[in-house]
């Protein structure tokens, strides 16, 4: 009887091996399966990333050479006639579309009247020309047409309208007698409000 009992257990136990058995290759050929997959996918990832680092690369060869072609380079200060202009500040107002630049003018000759004869032209990087008339232009908080005084900073404060919002001018012209162009300032950042 013992022994009917043990070898029912021991056949018993055999099946449920069995059984397990079977189980346990199922699973490994699943995972090993999924495994296959994920190499698939993570190498066809590693080639989509290699791909677009390429076509990075290549936008940014295009995009200096596109910069050397424009020659866009930031002039914040220029000298004419011994005055030093530069660039204090630029403030635009996002509402209004409205913009004052500062200008620093240092004069280290003799007195003399500065040569913004004809106020000042602005270009933003869309394309836009936006005037400011000399009514526009002030010097030292007066008129267009005051003394800079030797080696005393002047403010020279110009106000351009209807600026479209978020806009960074690319080039900043002021214009002397007979209109011609007495100087320009290039790629200024506008603090906008």
């Amino acid at each position: 009887m013992n022994k009917i009992i043990t070898l029912i257990m021991w056949v018993a136990f055999s099946a449920t091996v069995s059984g397990q058995t079977i189980k346990v290759e199922d699973r490994v050929k699943t995972l090993e399966g999924e495994v296959k997959t994920l190499k698939g996918q993570v190498e066809m990832q590693n080639g989509q990333m290699a791909s677009m680092q390429s076509r990075l690369n290549e936008l940014a060869d295009r995009n200096a050479e596109y910069k050397k072609q424009l020659d866009i380079r930031q002039i914040l200060s220029v000298t004419v006639d011994s005055v030093k202009y530069g660039i204090g500040s630029a403030e635009g107002n996002a509402i209004t579309g409205n913009i004052v630049v500062t200008l620093m003018a240092l004069n280290t000759g003799e007195d003399a009247y500065p040569k913004i004869l004809h106020g000042a032209s602005l270009n933003d990087y869309d394309g836009n020309i936006y005037q400011c008339p000399e009514d526009s232009v002030s010097v030292g908080g007066l008129s267009n047409y005051e003394v800079l005084r030797k080696n005393i900073n002047t403010k020279i404060i110009l106000k351009f309208t209807n600026v479209s919002a978020n806009a960074r001018i690319s080039n900043l012209s002021f214009y002397g007698g007979g209109g011609t162009t007495l100087f320009s300032l290039r790629d200024i950042k506008i603090d906008w409000k």
